[in-house]
């Protein structure tokens, strides 16, 4: 007598299936068992997908088997469908079993796998299966994307949420219990006193039952404005659809909590990585009538779409975005170097440091004044240990010598600087070359980089340009420098004498009295650090 170990599996979207119960499936190969001389060792039952062999009961079944090889002849299920729907990984399991001398089949499609021939009956059972499975997941999807097109939120509820039924009959969100702390998170966060911890202590204070992390995703979820997210697909881009749900709260507030979730994060240092890449300004551009940060968004017309900036108050300015890139492309053009300024500028460059080694050298009388100060100081310590003087007096006098060490010792460090100091500055003007050309042809990450180098603070456009009081003094400097170059030819010697009257050094670094502030110059290359 041959010893069997029967396996039963339905899925969860197949549990109510007429001739699929586990119960069913359980009693069939029972009956093929008794009406065949078969000794049942073991059955197994499970309740999962047949898309992979990671299923809990089948781990179990070939666990044993491996263990008690010698004792199990065969491996029997009702179908094929029933052992696996994935051909590739079914071939390799099949080949286990049979390394192991266990023969698996079906009692509805039985095969004897010793026939080559059969091989393609096996290789029939098992594909189709899959292509039925395949099928269904397309129509799965397809009927999601219908949903969601429709404004209709698929899925599990989120927090404040439950899935309720419209007039039809069919699922809808609805607001719950948790819809009010939902609500209060937007309105705390409105004011702008208080910050995502504050209103999650203030929450959980109330009763309300999330995270953290959770609370983050909340106050980023459209959802609770009213629209429903769309994921791209294949060819389909990504979208937002007004949902048929009541909102929480409204699409104004929704996007002022947006703003002032942006600007804590950029001022943390940290990228907003949600931006769409269709709006590189998105956050940066202030509205000229009430000063709110511009957020952008793209609607749909009759024949195509359309993307403007706009703002979120009832000031109704609305700035469309092709209208907005050129004139910030245009204002970009203004402070980018060419080949010619470039040159000018890198020579100029290397001529006010020359000037400034001369006058700022380090000669032997300056290391003579610090010997001299080192050993009065070692002369102080003496006298104060001889008793000569008091205490107070030697700190006083220790004090006031070791002030003047330090400053000779920042003169040395100073000229020591140099050098480095005049390559920072080259490698800044180089990436004011081209300026224009680099934004255009960056990613995304690295456009808003060079935006936030430019402008200290957020900009405005005023007459279709970039307000000048808004831009980094150095680069405004620059717009005059490339007016001025222009006509100027490179060895051009009288001209570029011209040129160094014409552009005072705090385009390119603080204007100082025939002196270089050390101190202050890095801040005058922010406008180019990103490079």
């Amino acid at each position: 007598m041959k010893n069997v170990i029967l396996y039963a599996r339905v899925s969860t979207d197949e549990q109510a299936d007429k001739g699929f119960s586990l119960r069913d499936q359980e009693e069939k190969l029972k009956a093929y068992c008794n009406a065949n001389g078969l000794a049942v060792l073991k059955v197994y039952r499970e309740d999962y997908s047949a898309k992979t062999f990671q299923r809990p009961e089948m781990k179990k079944l070939i666990a044993y088997c491996k263990q008690h090889q010698a004792l199990v002849d065969e491996l029997l299920f009702v179908k094929w469908d029933r052992f696996s729907r994935n051909t590739s990984e079914s071939y390799n399991t099949i080949n286990l079993f049979t390394s192991l001398g266990i023969r698996p089949n079906a009692i509805e499609q039985p095969l004897d796998l010793s026939i080559p021939e059969q091989g393609l009956m096996l290789a029939v059972y098992l594909s189709v299966p899959e292509v039925e499975n395949m099928r269904r997941s397309q129509n799965v999807i397809a009927g999601m994307r219908r949903a969601l097109k429709e404004g209709r939120y698929v899925g599990s509820p989120p927090k404040g949420y439950f899935m309720g039924r419209d007039s039809s009959n069919r699922p809808v969100l609805t607001p719950n219990e948790d819809a009010k702390y939902i609500q209060k998170a937007f309105e705390m966060m409105l004011t702008n006193v208080y910050n995502q911890k504050d209103v999650y202590r203030a929450l959980k204070a109330d009763g309300f039952k999330t995270s953290s992390t959770a609370l983050s995703r909340i106050l980023r979820n459209p959802l609770y404005c009213g629209w429903v997210f769309i994921k791209s697909y294949k060819n389909e881009p990504e979208e937002y659809i007004e949902g048929i749900h009541e909102p929480l709260i409204t699409k104004s507030d929704f996007d002022k909590v947006q703003t002032i979730l942006d600007g804590r994060k950029q001022q943390k240092g940290r990228p907003h990585l949600k931006i769409n890449s269709n709006f590189p300004l998105r956050g940066f551009v202030l509205c000229p009538k009430c000063n709110l940060l511009l957020t952008a968004s793209t609607s749909k017309g009759r024949s195509k779409r359309y993307s403007y900036y706009h703002c979120t108050s009832s000031c109704g300015v609305r700035l469309k975005k092709e209208d907005v890139h050129a004139w910030f492309e245009s204002y970009l053009k203004s402070i980018s170097l060419d080949e010619n300024a470039y040159q000018l500028l890198s020579e100029l460059i290397e001529e006010e440091f020359k000037q400034l080694a001369k006058k700022s050298g380090i000669g032997p009388k300056h290391y003579e004044k610090k010997r001299l100060l080192e050993a009065k100081l070692e002369r102080i310590q003496d006298l104060y240990i001889d008793g000569d003087l008091t205490k107070e007096e030697f700190k006083q006098a220790k004090k006031r010598n070791q002030k003047l060490i330090k400053e000779l010792e920042e003169k040395e460090k100073q000229f020591a600087d140099k050098p480095s100091l005049e390559a920072l500055y080259k490698k800044g003007l180089k990436g004011l070359k081209d300026f224009d050309k680099q934004y255009l042809n960056s990613d995304l990450e690295h456009k808003r980089l060079m935006i936030g180098s430019i402008f200290p603070e957020k900009f405005k456009f005023e007459d279709k340009k970039v307000r000048t009081a808004d831009i980094n003094p150095a680069l405004l400097k620059i717009m005059s420098i490339n007016k001025g170059l222009q006509g100027i030819k490179k060895k051009d010697k009288s001209k570029k004498n011209d040129l160094s009257l014409l552009v005072p050094w705090a385009g390119i670094e603080p204007a100082l009295p025939k002196k270089l502030d050390f101190e202050s110059s890095a801040s005058t290359s922010s406008a180019t650090k990103a490079y």
